[in-house]
Formats: structure tokens, C-alpha cells, sequence
């Protein structure tokens, strides 16, 4: 790719673009840039003490300093303790506006806006790094308005959360509110980025003659790994998202006639999406026995919360191919008694002995790139319509099985006033139509 920002303006194009920095020198140079072509405004975050450290290292400090001088406003969202509020302080001593903020999130990224017209997000690919080009992954530029706009209101939201956040720093309620928030302006941007990155592989495939085996694959595989931590992102986001309406009562159902079937193939070719060309030694396999002779041989259909239902699924789904490193990943689904159960059956390394006591309790994980919200958050949902949920090893001593049961009796005409469904741990959910 040839540069697109020079050292004295916005770009040499005029089109809206969407671009992948793969190299460490390229992202530290156009960052560089970025701050230094600021007109009005700049908006930064510092995602962790060691990012501070790190920007002062290749002189991005010195660099806002100056852009003060030249009058630009600038606000900087960082995270901070003892260590680094004496190099905050000199930030704020020059006129630079800056907030503390925790960051509950796993991905860390730093997030640069100038003038409300172009983005930098870099990855921290290992935040323990000392250096810059050490610790960062891939960066991605864009001057979308689709993109850099949402961003924008990510951080003004985050920043209005912040005057709640500094006067009472250890109420849960201000915490609570502001995960709320952050879940949900968070994953404004993110369908952009992977939309972007999508249209870019489409590109590589089209010009893979011309690029060469080498070029293409380094190519190919950088914008993978755009779509993978945007994916990911997208699920922790919907997932902290959820935990919060739980834990405030605020959990509901929207009823829908959903084809159960449908349903589990939408998310098959999702997960099949996510994991292109990472697992070629896993297959996934689906045994459905729900066009009964009852139902016409059409799919079976339920009232139940279809989005909700589905992220049930993915959750599952995803746990059973993350775990299991070759062989198979059966799905089945069935209706029985009134009832449609799926279960998801793997053969991996099987559920910890750790882990199976508190299974469904918040972040429950040994996994390394887990956050132990999924099964939690699929209990509730699973309940919330009245079925169960179950997760043991399998008797071959070959991975799990995960089976949910929903009630195909649940019908909108019964819920002329709200169902109420009291959890475990006392948060209340409700069901309408």
C-alpha cells in the first residue's frame, strides 16, 4: 500500500477510505502526523499506564504539547495511578484537558480523533511490551464519516460519563452506568470497521494474481485479524451489555415467531465466518430433527427472543470450536414434550474441574481469551423463557456437551401483561411482546 497522509494534511485523496497499518514504524509515523496536522481538536485515550510511558518514549507527548501552543484543544481520556499521574499532571500543567478512566474491557486500543474527521485505532498486541513497536499490532485509519463520527460520540459519552465517574469513583451505581453506556455507544463503530475490513479482502481476492502468493497471504491475513478483534469486541460489548440489564432488572424478552432451524444455521455460518481459514481440521456438523411430520415438514416455529436466543447459541457454539482443536462439533436440535431442546456437543479438552462448580457464575474462564461472561449471560436468557440449560463432560472423557430447552407454548396472546421471571440472584426479567 502506498502512504495516503502526508506530514502537512489530511490525505492526498479525497475519497472516504478505510485503511490497515501493519507495521509498527508506519502506524508510529502516522500517528505522528495525525497530531500534528491538528487544526481545532484533538481526542485521544490512553488505554494503560504502560500506553503513557510508551507515547512519551516516541515523542507523542511532545508533540500535544506543541499542538496547545498552536491552540488546538485537547482532551485525553487515560487510565492512571500513582506512577503516571506525575507525567498526567505535566499534561494537564500545559493546558491539556485529561480524565482518569478504567477500562473494563479486555481489547485494549488506543483511539486518536482530529478535528471530527479522521481515526487512528492502534491494538495493543501485548501491553507488558516496553516499546512502542514492541507492544502494538495492527492500526487502522479511517476518514469515514460512517466511522470517525461514531468514534466521536463513543468518546464524548465516555467523557460525560467521566464527571459522574470522578465524583464518587467507588459508587457502584456511576460503574454500572457507565459500562452501560460504554457496551452500548461501543458497538456504534464496530460493524463499519468490520465492513471495511470485509471489502478490503474482497479487494485482495480480486487483485490475488497481481499481489503475488506472499503479498497476498501477509494481506489476507492482517485483515483477518482486523475482523477477529472486532468481532470480538462486538460479542464483550454485547455481553457486558447484557450483564448490566440483568444485574439492573431491566433484562426483557422481545417475542417473535423465530424458525428455529434458520436460526441455527444463521449461526453455524457465523461462527464458520469468524473462523475462515483458521480450522481447517474442525468440522462442523448439524443434525436437525425438527421438520416433524406435525409441523407440515416445515421448520418448526417458536415464540421466543430471536437475537437473544441466537447470541445463546454463538455462545455455546463458539466455546465448543475455541476448545476443541481437531475433529468434530455436532449440533442437534429436536422437539419433544413442548419442548425444542439443541444441544452442542464437542471434542475438545472438556470442562475444567474448577470451572464446572461455579459454571454459569460471572468470569468463569480459564481460558486466555475468555471473559467467563458467555455461559452467564445465556443462563439468564435460557430461563428468561422458561427452559433450562445444562453442561457436563461427556462419558468418553472427550469434550462437552451443552444442551437448552425453550417451551414452544409460550404464545403473545398469554402475555396480554408483562410475565415477570425472578433469577437466581434476585434481578427481575421481563417478557413482552
Amino acid at each position: 500500500m502506498s502512504s495516503f497522509l502526508g506530514e502537512t494534511g489530511f490525505g492526498v485523496s479525497q475519497h472516504e477510505s478505510i485503511q490497515v497499518l501493519s507495521t509498527p514504524d508506519r502506524v508510529r509515523r502516522q500517528y505522528i502526523s495525525l497530531v500534528r496536522v491538528a487544526r481545532s481538536e484533538i481526542l485521544l485515550t490512553f488505554p494503560t499506564v504502560n500506553t503513557i510511558h510508551r507515547e512519551r518514549d516516541i515523542g507523542i507527548v511532545d508533540e500535544l504539547k506543541k499542538a496547545v501552543k498552536r491552540g488546538v484543544q485537547i482532551r485525553i481520556l487515560s487510565a492512571e495511578d500513582d506512577f503516571t499521574k506525575s507525567k498526567l499532571d505535566e499534561l494537564r500543567a500545559s493546558g491539556i484537558v485529561v480524565r482518569r478512566i478504567e477500562t473494563p474491557t479486555e481489547t485494549k486500543f488506543n483511539m486518536l480523533i482530529v478535528d471530527k474527521k479522521v481515526l487512528l485505532v492502534v491494538e495493543t498486541k501485548d501491553d507488558s511490551k516496553g516499546t512502542f513497536s514492541q507492544a502494538i499490532g495492527l492500526a487502522v485509519y479511517s476518514n469515514s464519516k460512517a466511522t470517525v463520527v461514531p468514534c466521536a460520540s463513543i468518546f464524548e459519552s465516555l467523557w460525560r460519563e467521566t464527571d459522574l465517574y470522578e465524583r464518587s469513583r467507588d459508587a457502584e451505581r456511576i460503574k454500572e452506568e457507565f459500562v452501560n453506556i460504554a457496551a452500548h455507544e461501543l458497538r456504534n463503530p464496530i460493524m463499519p470497521i468490520l465492513t471495511g475490513a470485509d471489502l478490503i479482502q474482497q479487494g485482495l481476492m480480486k487483485q490475488k494474481d497481481k499481489l503475488g502468493k506472499e503479498d497476498f497471504e501477509e494481506l489476507f491475513s492482517s485483515t483477518s485479524m482486523v475482523m477477529r478483534n472486532a468481532s470480538r469486541l462486538m460479542k464483550l460489548s454485547e455481553d457486558i451489555l447484557q450483564v448490566s440489564r440483568i444485574e439492573s432488572g431491566v433484562f426483557s424478552l422481545n417475542l417473535e415467531e423465530v424458525e428455529i432451524e434458520k436460526l441455527v444455521r444463521t449461526v453455524i455460518a457465523d461462527i464458520e465466518k469468524k473462523y475462515l481459514g483458521e480450522r481447517d481440521n474442525l468440522r462442523i456438523l448439524f443434525d436437525s430433527e425438527l421438520r416433524t411430520a406435525s409441523s407440515g415438514g416445515n421448520d418448526v416455529r417458536v415464540y421466543c427472543d430471536g437475537p437473544k436466543m441466537g447470541q445463546t447459541l454463538y455462545n455455546l457454539l463458539d466455546n465448543a470450536v475455541k476448545f476443541t482443536e481437531s475433529g468434530e462439533v455436532l449440533i442437534s436440535a429436536s422437539i419433544y414434550n413442548d419442548e425444542v431442546k439443541v444441544q452442542v456437543q464437542d471434542s475438545g479438552k472438556g470442562i475444567d474441574s474448577e470451572i464446572m462448580k461455579r459454571l454459569y457464575e460471572k468470569f468463569a474462564t480459564k481460558s486466555d481469551g475468555g471473559t467467563g461472561l458467555g455461559l452467564f449471560v445465556s443462563k439468564k436468557i435460557v430461563e428468561a423463557h422458561g427452559g433450562t440449560i445444562t453442561g457436563k463432560n461427556n462419558d468418553d472423557g472427550r469434550g462437552a456437551t451443552f444442551t437448552f430447552t425453550i417451551p414452544t407454548d409460550i404464545h403473545p396472546e398469554i402475555l396480554e401483561e408483562e410475565i415477570s421471571f425472578l433469577t437466581e440472584d434476585g434481578a427481575r426479567t421481563t417478557a413482552s411482546q
